[in-house]
């Protein structure tokens, strides 16, 4: 087999890989539409959010100034899974994935706790704040 084959099949592989790594999400309870936000007198500036997270492995969040999600802060979306009791979130654009240990209280209410960010984040410090299962 020649160089440029191997070359070829090496890349083709490595691609594959990156794109299986955000396959699949392996906790299907945290799959919907979620709401929260970061308390006012928390380590971090408030910030509330709204996020669907679909059973193909793919979110969108929006983010909020106010608790009344008047004023838009901005939109994300990407990828996420669970992997080892941790949820990945990896934001298109962003290089490193923000991880949450999470622990579920009822079937529509899960505290995380944010262990892992991008540097780029708006807050560096580790915060945990409640998602509450919303219907859309």
């Amino acid at each position: 087999m020649g160089l440029k084959i191997r070359t070829s099949l090496f890349a083709a592989f490595l691609l594959s890989a990156s794109f299986f790594a955000f396959a699949e999400p392996t906790d299907t309870r945290l799959i919907g539409n979620w709401q929260g936000q970061r308390d006012q007198e928390g380590k971090c500036s408030f910030m509330a959010w709204k996020m669907a997270r679909t059973a193909d492995g793919k979110f969108e969040i929006t983010f909020y100034g106010d608790p009344g999600k008047k004023q838009i802060l901005g939109k994300e979306k990407g990828r996420w899974e669970v992997k080892d009791g941790k949820l990945s979130l990896l934001t298109d654009g962003v290089p490193t994935p923000d991880i949450y240990i999470y622990t579920f209280i009822d079937e529509n209410s899960v505290k995380l706790s944010n262990v892992k960010r991008d540097p780029s984040a708006d807050c560096m410090a580790d915060y945990e704040f409640t998602d509450h299962r919303v219907s859309q």
